[in-house]
C-alpha cells in the first residue's frame, strides 16, 4: 500500500515542537472532473528555531510553496509530504496544490448522481485523509482554527463546520466564505458541496442551535426530517444535561452522502452519514429507525468527546469510539422512544465484539497504534463494541453518579484541548474514590473474553449451592486472565405460557470460582441466567435444565434484555461447536415464533443463514435450506399484515428459498400477492436479487427495473444483481471489477455482495487461486479502503474446505510471509471463519 503511513513517533516529535495557530484554506472545485485547486495558509510557531519537519500534502502536483516568504524546494515532491527546514519561532507557510478528487471515500470524494447527472462532493478526514484536500499537519494533537473559502458552481450549496459568513457570485460560480472554527483537529474539518436540497429547524436549549438536514435532490422525496429532528433535539437536551456543558459549536448540520465507507462521521458541526443510514427509500422496520437514531446520537456525543476534547494520538481511538457508542445507547434508552435500546446493543453490537474478540487477531482494547496502518486495522468490534461494553462495566464499577460527575469535570477541565485516557481516569478516581489501575490493566490491557458457567448443587427442588466458575479466554493462546465482573444472576420460572423473573441478585465475581450465597436455599429455577441485566462482558453458559427450557420458551421469556442475552449465548454455543446446526435451527425457529423484537429477529435471521450455509454439513445443507425457508414462510404468514415482522420474514424467506415451489412463492411476493406487504422500490430489488441468484430472472427484467430506478441506489442494486447471476461470466465481471478497475467504493461493495453467494459456491471455486495470486498487488496498488475491500470481501469464505485453509496457510507462509502486518491480519481473520465453520460442521454428521 502506498505511503501516508505517519508514525506515532513522527507525530509526537511534531507535536513537541509545533503549535498550529490557524489554517486559511481556499478551494476551487470548478476546475474539472479529476482535480481541484487547493491552497493552505498555515500560521504556526516552533519552540526550536532551526527545526526541520514536514507537512502532509497529497495531490497531483505542487503549484507553489513558500515558508516565511521564501520558496520551498518541492522538486522532489513524493506525492504525500513537503519537507520544511530552518523553521523560525513564528512561521507562515503557504502551499498551493493541484489536488485530486477521491473515488475511495478518502479525502474529497466526487460522485455523480445517475438520476440527473449532478455532481456531489463531501470530505472524509478520518483517520488522516484531510491531507488529500489541503496541506496540513494531519494528526489529532495539532489542533488549530480553520477558515474555509470555496468556489463552487453557482447552483450548488456548500456546508462546512461553521456557518456561512459571505456568499459572493462571480460569473457562473459562487465563492463561499465560512466563519472561523474553534480549535479542532484536522480530521474533523469538512466540506460538503453540490446541489443538495435541505430542510432547517432550531434547537432551543442552553443556546439556540440552527439545525440542517441535507441530501441529494433526487432523494429529497424520501427524507423524513420530522423524526430526524426529533431525535436530534432529544439528544441535545440529554447530552447538555448529562455532560454539563452546552453544545460547543455554532450550528449542527446532518448530511446524507454517497460512496461512504462508514455509517457516519463526526465532523464538527457538519456530520456526514452514509445515505442509506439517514434516508430510507422504502418502508423499513422499527429496528432501522433505532439504528438510525443510534448513529445520530453516536455522532452527536462526539461533539463533546472527540471534537471539543480530542485524543492526543490514535492510541485512544477506542475511548473516542467506545464513549460515543456507550453514550448513544444511554441517550436512546433514557431520552427517546427506544427504551429497549440496550437489547439491541446486546443483540447486534455486543455480538460483534464477542466475534471479534475470539479471532486469532484479538487484541487489547488499548491497542498499540504505532502508525496509521495499525490505526486503520483497529476500527473493529473491539475498539467500538467491546470498549462500550467495558465502559458499561466501568459505570457499574465506580457508580453512575460518580461516573457522570467525573465526566463533567473532565469536559470542563480539558475543553478544546488534547487528552489521554489517564486524564479521564484522574477525574473518575477523584469522583468515586476508587483506584482504577487494576481495573484498567485487566479490562483494557489484556485481550480475550472469559466464559462464565454455573456450577450447581441441588437437593430435591432446591439449590444448596450456586457457584459461578470463570474460565480463561481461549484466545489469545496462553491467556491466564480472570477478570472481576460486577454482574447479576437471575432466576426465571415458567408461568403459564411465559418465562418470568423470580429473583435477581447483584454481586462481584472474582477469580475462578465465586459463590452466589444469596441463591442458596432458593427453589430450582427453570432458567438460571448469569449476567442478568447485561452489566458485564463475558461468554455465558447454561445448565441442562435451562437449555431444555430455552428450547421451548426462548421466545416467551418476557424480559427483552434477558431474552437477547439468551439468544446471544445460544448462538455463541453454536459457534463454539457445542450445539449443532440441527439443534440451533430447532431452537431458533421455535423461539422466533414468540419473538416480537424486530432487532432480535433480524439478528437471528442472519445467524440462521450462517448456520445453514456455513455450519451445516454438505450432506444436510439442502434439507436445512428447505426447512429454513419453510419456517420463514410460516412465520411470515402468521405475522400481522403490514407489520415489521412480516417484512423481515418475507425478505428472509426470499433469501433462503430453495425448492421450485418456494422460488415460485418469491415471485408471488414480488408481484404483490402477500396481503399488507408493501413491495416498494428497495423491496422489489430484494426479491429480484433473490430470484436472480436462483436463475429465475432475465437480463431484460433487470434492465427494465434499472430503467425505472435509474438512481444511485438503483444502479448499485443492479450491480449486485448482475454479480449474483448464476454463471461464470457474472462472477468474472464482479471479481475483475473489484480487483482491477478504479471503481467507486460503493460499487465495489455492491459487487462483493453479489459475488459472495453461498448457494453459488461451485461458481466461486475457480477464483480461489486468483485471489491469492493478486493479494499483494492489490494491497500495494490501492488505498486502504479499496485494498481492504478486496482482501476481506473476496476471500473464499464460502469455500469451506481444508483446501481453502491449506491455500491460505501457503500464502501466509510463502508469498505473504513478509507482507504488511495489517494485510496478514485481514487474511488470517478471514481464515478464522473457515476454521470455525469446519469445526462446527463436525457436529452435523
Amino acid at each position: 500500500m502506498p505511503g501516508l503511513n505517519l508514525s506515532r513517533t513522527e507525530a509526537k516529535d511534531r507535536a513537541e515542537h509545533l503549535y498550529v495557530n490557524s489554517y486559511a484554506v481556499t478551494l476551487d472545485v470548478t476546475k474539472g472532473e479529476e482535480t481541484f485547486y487547493s491552497k493552505s495558509e498555515v500560521s504556526f510557531t516552533c519552540n526550536k528555531p532551526g527545526y526541520s519537519t514536514f507537512i502532509d500534502a497529497v495531490g497531483r502536483s505542487v503549484i507553489s510553496a513558500t515558508l516565511n516568504g521564501a520558496a520551498v524546494d518541492v522538486s522532489k515532491f513524493d506525492g504525500e509530504s513537503i519537507f520544511l527546514t530552518n523553521l523560525a519561532a513564528d512561521n507562515t507557510l503557504v502551499i498551493e496544490m493541484e489536488a485530486e478528487y477521491s473515488k475511495s471515500g478518502e479525502g474529497l470524494q466526487r460522485s455523480v448522481d445517475p438520476a440527473d447527472g449532478e455532481i456531489y462532493l463531501y470530505s472524509q478526514g478520518e483517520t488522516a485523509h484531510i491531507r488529500n484536500m489541503f496541506a496540513c499537519f494531519d494528526q489529532p494533537s495539532l489542533k488549530a482554527t480553520f477558515t474555509l473559502t470555496v468556489t463552487t458552481p453557482g447552483h450548488w450549496q456548500a456546508v462546512s463546520n461553521n456557518p456561512v459568513e459571505s456568499k459572493t457570485t462571480k460569473g457562473e460560480s459562487v465563492e463561499w466564505k465560512f466563519t472561523t472554527t474553534p480549535r479542532i483537529a484536522t480530521y474533523l474539518d469538512a466540506l460538503i458541496a453540490g446541489p443538495y436540497s435541505s430542510v432547517h429547524d432550531v434547537y432551543k436549549g442552553a443556546k439556540e442551535i440552527p439545525l440542517g438536514i441535507y441530501c441529494r435532490k433526487s432523494m429529497m422525496q424520501y427524507l423524513d426530517p420530522e423524526d430526524i429532528f426529533l431525535i436530534t433535539k432529544q439528544g441535545f437536551e440529554y447530552f447538555e444535561k448529562v455532560f454539563g456543558l452546552a453544545y460547543p459549536f455554532e450550528k449542527y448540520d446532518q448530511i446524507a452522502v454517497v460512496d461512504f465507507n462508514f455509517g457516519a462521521m463526526e465532523n464538527a458541526g457538519a456530520v456526514t452519514f452514509r445515505e442509506d443510514v439517514l434516508v430510507f427509500r422504502s418502508h423499513m422496520p422499527e429496528k432501522a429507525y433505532l439504528s438510525r437514531a443510534n448513529t445520530i446520537l453516536h455522532e452527536m456525543a462526539h461533539m463533546w468527546f472527540g471534537d471539543m476534547v480530542t485524543m492526543f494520538w490514535w492510541d485512544d481511538l477506542w475511548l473516542n469510539e467506545s464513549f460515543a457508542e456507550w453514550s448513544s445507547y444511554l441517550a436512546l434508552s433514557e431520552s427517546t422512544r427506544f427504551k429497549g435500546a440496550w437489547t439491541e446493543f446486546n443483540s447486534a453490537r455486543k455480538n460483534w465484539a464477542y466475534r471479534q474478540d475470539q479471532l486469532s487477531s484479538t487484541h487489547p482494547i488499548i491497542a498499540d497504534m504505532v502508525d496509521m496502518e495499525a490505526v486503520n486495522a483497529n476500527f473493529d468490534g473491539i475498539t467500538y463494541a467491546k470498549g462500550a461494553s467495558v465502559l458499561h462495566q466501568l459505570v457499574a464499577h465506580v457508580g453512575r453518579p460518580q461516573f457522570i460527575a467525573g465526566l463533567q469535570k473532565y469536559f470542563a477541565k480539558h475543553a478544546w484541548g488534547n487528552t489521554t485516557l489517564n486524564d479521564l481516569l484522574v477525574e473518575l478516581e477523584a469522583a468515586s474514590g476508587r483506584k482504577l489501575e487494576t481495573w484498567v490493566h485487566t479490562w483494557l490491557q489484556t485481550a480475550g473474553v472469559n466464559t462464565l458457567r454455573p456450577q450447581l448443587e441441588i437437593d430435591g427442588d432446591t439449590y444448596t449451592s450456586v457457584v459461578i466458575s470463570q474460565e480463561v479466554p481461549l484466545v489469545p493462546a496462553g491467556s491466564k486472565e480472570l477478570r472481576p465482573h460486577r454482574l447479576a444472576v437471575g432466576l426465571y420460572d415458567i408461568s403459564g405460557d411465559s418465562l418470568n423473573l423470580r429473583k435477581s441478585v447483584e454481586l462481584d465475581v472474582v477469580g475462578a470460582s465465586t459463590v452466589v450465597t444469596e441463591l442458596a436455599g432458593e427453589k430450582v429455577a427453570d432458567l438460571l441466567l448469569i449476567n442478568d441485566r447485561d452489566l458485564s462482558y463475558a461468554k455465558l453458559r447454561f445448565d441442562d435444565r435451562s437449555i431444555a427450557t430455552l428450547k421451548k420458551y426462548l421466545g416467551r421469556l418476557n424480559d427483552p434484555l434477558a431474552r437477547a442475552l439468551s439468544w446471544a449465548a445460544i448462538w455463541d454455543m453454536h459457534r463454539d461447536a457445542q450445539i449443532s446446526s440441527a439443534d440451533f435451527i430447532e431452537i431458533a425457529l421455535s423461539g422466533l415464533a414468540g419473538e416480537n423484537d424486530d432487532a432480535i429477529v433480524n439478528i437471528v435471521i442472519g445467524q440462521l443463514g450462517t448456520s445453514v450455509e456455513g455450519y451445516a454439513s454438505d450432506a444436510n445443507r439442502d434439507k436445512y435450506r428447505e426447512r429454513l425457508a419453510a419456517g420463514f414462510w410460516n412465520l411470515m404468514q402468521s405475522s400481522a399484515p403490514a407489520s415489521d415482522l412480516q417484512l423481515l420474514y418475507s425478505r428472509a424467506f426470499a433469501a433462503n428459498a430453495h425448492t421450485p415451489e418456494q422460488i415460485k412463492n418469491v415471485r408471488g411476493i414480488l408481484n404483490g400477492e402477500i396481503k399488507g406487504l408493501k413491495v416498494d422500490t428497495d423491496r422489489r430489488w430484494d426479491f429480484l436479487i433473490a430470484l436472480t441468484e436462483r436463475g429465475a430472472t432475465t437480463q431484460a427484467e433487470l434492465d427494465a427495473e434499472l430503467a425505472s430506478d435509474n438512481t444511485t441506489s438503483g444502479n448499485l442494486l443492479f450491480e449486485t444483481a448482475k454479480a449474483a447471476t448464476p454463471n461464470a461470466e457474472a462472477k468474472a465481471y464482479a471479481f475483475n471489477t473489484v480487483m482491477h478497475q478504479d471503481a467507486q467504493t460503493s460499487v465495489r461493495s455492491a459487487l462483493v455482495a453479489g459475488f459472495q453467494r453461498p448457494i453459488q459456491r461451485h461458481l466461486l471455486t475457480p477464483f480461489v487461486d486468483l485471489y491469492f495470486e493478486n493479494l499483494l498487488s492489490e494491497w500495494e496498488s490501492k488505498s486502504y479502503e479499496g485494498a481492504a475491500k478486496f482482501v476481506t470481501g473476496m476471500y473464499p469464505s464460502w469455500i469451506i474446505s481444508q483446501s481453502t485453509l491449506d491455500k491460505t496457510n501457503a500464502w501466509l507462509n510463502g508469498v505473504g510471509k513478509d507482507a504488511p502486518a495489517v494485510l496478514r491480519k485481514l487474511v488470517k481473520e478471514s481464515q478464522d471463519g473457515v476454521i470455525r465453520a469446519l469445526k462446527v460442521q463436525g457436529l452435523d454428521n
